[in-house]
C-alpha cells in the first residue's frame, strides 16, 4: 500500500512532507513525490522513481510553499517511473491528487473522458488509474461546482476503495481529503496554526498527538486553523479531535476491542499491500521484481507442491486450486508435519512452495530441510517476516506486507498468503505460455478487486454478531463447502476451535453423507459456504439434506440469492465474486462469526488457551 502525507501551515511544506514519507517507508514503495503550493497558488511538483533519497536530492531546487501533499507508491497500473509516480495532475494542471487504493473502473472513466481531452488537445500524463480522479474533479470545477462538491461527485464515480488527498491552485491555503472504504485511513493532526494529514499515525506523532480519523464517506477541507467535514445526510461540521495515548499497545490496537478484530478489519489494506507493485497491468506482469527464480527454472516446472500448517495449510489447499486452474500445472498440497515422515516422490522439476506466516514454524522448516537434503528441488517460501529462517533456506521468497499480526489466530496473513499464491500461479502460467497476456490481464484485474470484496464483507459485521449470539451456547458446528470453498470451510472450523473453544469440523459437502450426517439434529448448527458457482446445485442438495435433519443452517452466499435464503434459517449475503476469488468474499464473514461467538462466550480472544503465535516445537 502507499503512504500519504500532507501539510498546511506557516512552515515550508517540502521538508515536512519528506520527513513524513520517511516515517512511512516501512510500508514499502517504488517511487515517491510531493506537490507544494505557494501562497499565490503557484504549484511545484517533484516526483522520482526509486528510494526517497532520490527525491531528497532534488528537493533543494523546489520552490518553497506552506501547503503540500506527498506520496509513496507501489506500482499497479503503469510501470514504476517518474511519470507514473504520484502526485497526479488534471490535464489543465490545476488539481493535484494523491491516492491510496485502486480505481477499478478506470478504463471506462478514461474512455469517457478521452473525447474531451482530444477536443482540447490535451493528453493523459501517466499510465495510472489515479489520473482519472483529478480529471473528474477538474471537469466538475469547470462546471461551476465548489471543490468539495466536485470531489464528492468524483468519488461517487469511482468503483473500489480509495483514500485521497488533493490540493487546488485556486485554494492555496487548503488541503482536501476523502475516504471511501478501507483503502487505508486518513488521519488529521492538529498543530498550532498548522495541520497535518497522513495515512498512518506514525507520520504525525513527531508533530502532534491531537488527531481525528476520517470515517468512510467523509470529505474534509483542512486549513491551518482546523478541519470541516462533510458526511452524507449531515450538515458540514467541525469534528472533535481526540488525544492519542502514547502507550504503544494502545496505539497499535486503536479503537478496536481486540487485536484480532483490528486485524480482521485490516485485511483489505493487507491484501492491497501484498498485491501492490506485484500485479501490473501495463504490460501485464505478476511478481516481476519479487521472484528470484530464473526463467529457465520457471519454464521447467512440471509440478507444484504447496506445504503448510494450520491456517497456512488451508491457504496451501486453495493455492493448489489456483496452480491447476490458473497456471494449468499439476499441483498438490501437503501437511508439512507429515510430509517428511513418508517417502514423497519429488524431482528437480517439482517446485515446493512453503507457506508460513512467521517463517519460523518448526514443522515447515523441517519439511524444507527434507526437500533440500534429499531432492534438491527448487523452493519458494511465502511468509510475513523478511529475514526469517524460512527465507534463508528457500531459493526465493515472497514476503507478505501484512504488518505485525498480534492476535494468535491468523487472519490478515491468511489473505496475504492467498494473494501471494495467486500471483505465483499467474507468474508460472505466464512463464510457461499457458496464460496469455490477455488472460493474465484478466486474472490480475480480478485480483485487484479482491480488497473491495473483503471491504464489503466487513460491512456484515453487525449481522454476523447477531447470528453468533444465537449460537454462543452451541457445542458443535459443521462447516460445509465444495470446490475452492472446501479449504475455507476447514479454516472457518479452525477459527471456531481456536478462539471460541467450540468443536467444529470443516467438511467437503459431498463427504457429509459418509458419516457426519449421523450427528445432525436441532442442536447441531451447520454453516454452509454456498456462493453461486459450478457446484452451487450440489451445495443446495447438501443444504436440503441438512435441513431435513432439522439442523439449523447458516448459509453464506451471494447477496440477493433468494433461492438460497428461503432454504435456510439464517442467510448472510456476500458480494458476488468470480469463481476463483470466492475465498476473498467469504473469509471476513467466517472470521467474524468465530470472533463474535468467542466474544459472546467471554473468552480471551487475542491469547486463546494452549496456543502460541509461532509453533517452534514439534
Amino acid at each position: 500500500m502507499c503512504g500519504i502525507v500532507g501539510y498546511v501551515g506557516h512552515q515550508a511544506a517540502g521538508p515536512i512532507l519528506l520527513e513524513g514519507l520517511q516515517r512511512l517507508e516501512y510500508r514499502g514503495y517504488d517511487s515517491s513525490g510531493i506537490a507544494v503550493l505557494d501562497r499565490d497558488g503557484a504549484l511545484a511538483v517533484l516526483k522520482r522513481q526509486g528510494k526517497l533519497r532520490n527525491l531528497q536530492a532534488a528537493i533543494s531546487d523546489m520552490p518553497s510553499g506552506a501547503t503540500g501533499i506527498g506520496h509513496t507508491r507501489w506500482a499497479t497500473h503503469g510501470q514504476p517511473s517518474d511519470r507514473n509516480a504520484h502526485p497526479h495532475a488534471s490535464s489543465n494542471g490545476d488539481v493535484i491528487v494523491v491516492q491510496n487504493g485502486i480505481v477499478e473502473n478506470y478504463r471506462e472513466l478514461k474512455a469517457e473522458l478521452q473525447a474531451s481531452l482530444e477536443a482540447e488537445d490535451r493528453t493523459w500524463k501517466s499510465d495510472t488509474d489515479t489520473e482519472v480522479i483529478p480529471e473528474l474533479i477538474s471537469r466538475e470545477l469547470e462546471a461551476g461546482k465548489s471543490f468539495e462538491d466536485a470531489l464528492e461527485h468524483a468519488i461517487g464515480r469511482l468503483r473500489g476503495a480509495n483514500a485521497i488527498a488533493a490540493i487546488h491552485g485556486a485554494n492555496p491555503h487548503k488541503i482536501y481529503a476523502a475516504r471511501k472504504g478501507s483503502a487505508g485511513g486518513i488521519v488529521i493532526g492538529y498543530g498550532d496554526g498548522e495541520m497535518f494529514i497522513a495515512s498512518d499515525l506514525p507520520a504525525l506523532l513527531p508533530h502532534t498527538t491531537t488527531i481525528y480519523h476520517l470515517e468512510d464517506g467523509d470529505i474534509a477541507a483542512i486549513n491551518q486553523e482546523g478541519i470541516t467535514v462533510r458526511r452524507a445526510g449531515q450538515s458540514p461540521f467541525q469534528p472533535e479531535p481526540i488525544q492519542v495515548d502514547l502507550d504503544p499497545v494502545a496505539i497499535a490496537r486503536g479503537p478496536y476491542r481486540h487485536f484480532m478484530l483490528k486485524e480482521i478489519h485490516e485485511q483489505p489494506r493487507a491484501l492491497s499491500d501484498t498485491i501492490r507493485g506485484r500485479a501490473r497491468l501495463d504490460p501485464p506482469t505478476a511478481l516481476a521484481d519479487d521472484l528470484s527464480l530464473s526463467a529457465d527454472t520457471l519454464r521447467g516446472i512440471g509440478r507444484v507442491l504447496v506445504i503448510g500448517m494450520g491456517t497456512s495449510l488451508h491457504a496451501a489447499m486453495i493455492g493448489r486450486w489456483w496452480m491447476e486452474q490458473i497456471a494449468g500445472i499439476p499441483a498438490d498440497f501437503d501437511n508439512a508435519s507429515e510430509f517428511r515422515f513418508r517417502a514423497p516422490l519429488l524431482g528437480p522439476s517439482t517446485l515446493v512452495v512453503a507457506v508460513t506466516q512467521s517463517g519460523e514454524t518448526i514443522d515447515t522448516l523441517g519439511a524444507m530441510n527434507h526437500v533440500r537434503d534429499r531432492w534438491g528441488a527448487p523452493q519458494v517460501v511465502i511468509t510475513n517476516v523478511d529475514g526469517s529462517e524460512a527465507t534463508r533456506q528457500a531459493d526465493a521468497s515472497i514476503i507478505m506486507r501484512c504488518g505485525p499480526e498480534v492476535g494468535v489466530a491468523s487472519t490478515k496473513t491468511f489473505v496475504g498468503s492467498l494473494a501471494a499464491l495467486y500471483l505465483l500461479a499467474c507468474r508460472i502460467g505466464h512463464a510457461q505460455g499457458r496464460l496469455s497476456d490477455e488472460n493474465l490481464t484478466l486474472r490480475l484485474e480480478q485480483l485487484l478487486t479482491a480488497p473491495s470484496l473483503l471491504e464489503r464483507g466487513l460491512e456484515l459485521a453487525d449481522q454476523c454478531a447477531r447470528i453468533a449470539q444465537q449460537f454462543d451456547s452451541a457445542s458443535d458446528f459443521l462447516v460445509l463447502g465444495r470446490g475452492i470453498e472446501y479449504p475455507l470451510a476447514m479454516e472457518a472450523a479452525l477459527k471456531c476451535k481456536e478462539i471460541s473453544y467450540v468443536h467444529a469440523e470443516g467438511y467437503a459437502a459431498g463427504e457429509m453423507k459418509h458419516g457426519p450426517i449421523a450427528l445432525l439434529d436441532q442442536h447441531f448448527p451447520v454453516i454452509a459456504l454456498a456462493p453461486r458457482g459450478p457446484l452451487f446445485g450440489k451445495m443446495m442438495s447438501a443444504i436440503q439434506q441438512v435441513s431435513a435433519r432439522q439442523a439449523p443452517v447458516i448459509a453464506i452466499g451471494d447477496d440477493g440469492d433468494e433461492e438460497l435464503s428461503q432454504q435456510v434459517d439464517h442467510f448472510i449475503g456476500v458480494p458476488p465474486a468470480p469463481p476463483l476469488l470466492t475465498p476473498f468474499s467469504l473469509t471476513p464473514v467466517v472470521q467474524l462469526l468465530a470472533y463474535h461467538i468467542a466474544l459472546a462466550r467471554g473468552l480471551d480472544i487475542d491469547q486463546p488457551r494452549n496456543l502460541a503465535k509461532t509453533v517452534t516445537v514439534e
